[in-house]
């Protein structure tokens, strides 16, 4: 039994559309960690002591809710995601 193409089954390359801070984005990931979202909305910026990342989601297919460190949300097509920077100086 050959499995040499099994990471290119049906499925395993969707992209999937999503909206973050009102621009349109692509991401192939079934699911998206709040870092990553902070990274899409803020390319090369981290939280820090200082700086903290609010991140909200509306999702056309499912629960909105919010997004906090440690945590992932399973991505559909048309999610909608907010974040807001804080700067606790």
């Amino acid at each position: 039994m050959n499995n040499s193409h099994s990471d290119q089954a049906p499925g395993q390359n969707k992209t999937y559309s999503i909206i973050v801070n009102g621009r349109p984005r692509e991401v192939t990931e079934h699911k998206l960690t709040y870092l990553q979202v902070v990274q899409l909305a803020f390319p090369g910026e981290q939280p820090s002591a200082t700086v903290v990342y609010t991140v909200t989601f509306s999702n056309p297919h499912g629960k909105d809710g919010s997004l906090v460190d440690g945590k992932d949300v399973v991505i559909k097509d048309g999610i909608i995601f907010n974040v807001r920077k804080t700067d606790q100086s």
